[in-house]
């Protein structure tokens, strides 16, 4: 109830406060010496292994009489059988009865104070137990179903913001693919020459595929190859450092890619050179690519 005080201690419950009292000190001393049992085996030490099972064997059997288990084998017993310098495995076997003993006399201690020493202050703090949890979660149904609804605005916004931004970066790369493929024109224009001879490579993206271009290192062939096709492509048209350096990398971080086409094959002399983006997720040759044709210069229908 609200405004309810915890109850005092009335004086039909000093007896069974001093019980539960007993009970909880010889508990922690049996769980005290069982741990110091186990260490003094793990110490080889079967002396006084040996005088500190009787030890527990004596706290047990007082455990087993304040919790009114009059049923329960007597521990000392058990201990007395095992003479007065057992050996190791004897011990052990006994520690780990004296450890099963233990437990459910800790299992007894709790029935014992939710039945025959429970106390008025029990009930009062179970009562108000629950109504803290009830409180608190009345409180996280509230705060959920307001970050809920909240949320699903603040989703709407992230989706249309991201949606923005990716297409200010696809608009921006396909204006860097239109700038390289007008530079590799001028390129094939003003030396007179294919692609491939002014890069040096007959397919500069080759080795490229099924790998994340946005996460590979510096030195890599990917990265290399671009840098030096850009520089080439960028001395025989002609470009300024400052265009060269806009053309390094797409938006999202990978190399451009370039595909030296044209005049390669006499069979095919009308392939266009190929310059591309692997896109948003850095992965060539899926449809998140943007890809734009570099106008021929040497075909007999040239573009």
């Amino acid at each position: 109830m609200p405004g309810e005080r915890r109850p005092a201690p009335g004086a039909a419950d000093a007896a069974t406060v001093a019980a539960r009292e007993r009970t909880a000190d010889l508990l922690a001393l049996s769980s005290a010496r069982l741990d110091g049992l186990y260490a003094l085996l793990g110490a080889d030490d079967l002396r006084d292994a040996a005088l500190l099972a009787g030890l527990l064997a004596e706290d047990l059997d007082a455990l087993a009489e304040e919790l009114g288990l009059a049923g329960e084998p007597s521990v000392r017993e058990d201990r007395a059988g095992l003479g007065l310098l057992p050996d190791g495995d004897a011990l052990s076997a006994f520690a780990r009865r004296g450890e099963s003993c233990l437990a459910r006399l800790n299992q007894a201690f709790a029935a014992k104070k939710a039945g025959p020493w429970e106390l008025s202050a029990d009930r009062y703090e179970s009562r108000a137990l629950w109504r803290v949890r009830t409180a608190l979660v009345c409180c996280v149904a509230l705060l959920a179903t307001s970050m809920l609804l909240g949320d699903t605005l603040a989703k709407k916004r992230r989706e249309f913001a991201a949606m923005v931004a990716l297409l200010h970066e696809r608009t921006e790369a396909g204006q860097a693919l239109s700038t390289l493929a007008a530079l590799a024109h001028e390129a094939k224009t003003a030396t007179g020459t294919p692609l491939f001879d002014i890069t040096g490579e007959n397919c500069t993206s080759c080795g490229c595929a099924g790998r994340d271009l946005r996460t590979v290192p510096e030195g890599d062939v990917c990265r290399r190859k671009w840098d030096s096709a850009r520089e080439r492509l960028g001395r025989a048209a002609g470009a300024s450092p400052k265009t060269l350096a806009r053309l390094a990398r797409d938006p999202w971080g990978s190399p451009y890619l370039l595909n030296e086409n044209e005049a390669e094959s006499p069979d095919f002399p009308c392939l266009p050179d190929v310059v591309a983006s692997a896109g948003q997720n850095g992965l060539l040759g899926d449809a998140d690519d943007l890809v734009k044709d570099v106008p021929n210069a040497f075909c007999p229908d040239k573009r």
